[in-house]
């Protein structure tokens, strides 16, 4: 299978258009500091081992702090069977608002 790339900055417009599951690759501490509204957390070891919940009829857009991870966890669900969306940049270079929880 495979993937394609869209700027972080088009992350929001391209999960509307596809009514798409944002995924947070990076771990759970730096996911509860700050993520992308509606995002779902599921790091790379989780994709990693299998241990992967979410829809195949959904398309995934995965984010990380820089790309690297994110690349890395696109091939693996596109491997899957997952239609995924990658975002080259990563948290560093988005532009929106982010959630926190506390």
């Amino acid at each position: 299978m495979r993937f394609h790339n869209i700027n972080i900055r088009c992350i929001m417009e391209e999960a509307m258009k596809y009514q798409a599951v944002i995924a947070d690759v990076r771990d759970a501490d730096k996911f509860r500091t700050s993520h992308i509204p509606m995002a779902v957390n599921l790091p790379l070891p989780m994709i990693r081992r299998g241990n992967i919940n979410l829809p195949k009829n959904k398309v995934i857009i995965v984010y990380c702090d820089t790309g690297g991870a994110s690349t890395m966890a696109a091939k693996l669900l596109s491997e899957r069977g997952y239609h995924v969306i990658n975002t080259v940049g990563g948290l560093n270079e988005y532009q929106g608002a982010l959630t926190k929880q506390k």
